[in-house]
């Protein structure tokens, strides 16, 4: 999918590289973030978190920043991790996606993509 993509209904994701992060915009309103950092190994990434704001939860939207991270990952060919369950979740249900494998241990008690709005986590109200 590149560095950004259009999904149905006006979703759009964009790579904003410089904070090592996707992010969803719907009518150029930030609906979810995908957070990712160095994996464990020069040629990895690893998927942290990904948030959902509740109102717009249970539409795809958290897998559709999953697969383009994965997406630009392995277009990149890097290994991909996953400390964010979401997304450790997603790569047990499409093994055949990433160089590498899910990491062993997802976050415990991570909240659920829907649980916050993206502004909440980056401390915004």
């Amino acid at each position: 999918m590149g560095n950004s993509g259009r999904g149905a209904e006006g979703l759009r994701i964009t790579h904003a590289a410089d904070r090592e992060r996707y992010e969803a915009l719907l009518d150029d309103h930030l609906i979810g973030v995908l957070q990712y950092g160095p994996g464990s190994h020069e040629d990895a990434r690893d998927i942290l978190s990904t948030v959902v704001d509740p109102e717009h939860g249970r539409r795809g939207i958290g897998t559709a920043l999953v697969r383009t991270a994965i997406a630009d990952a392995e277009e990149a060919g890097l290994d991909i991790e996953a400390t964010c369950w979401f997304a450790h979740g997603y790569l047990e249900r499409h093994p055949g996606h990433g160089a590498g494998t899910p990491s062993d241990e997802p976050s415990p008690g991570e909240p659920s993509p829907d649980a916050q709005t993206p502004d909440a986590r980056e401390g915004r109200s």
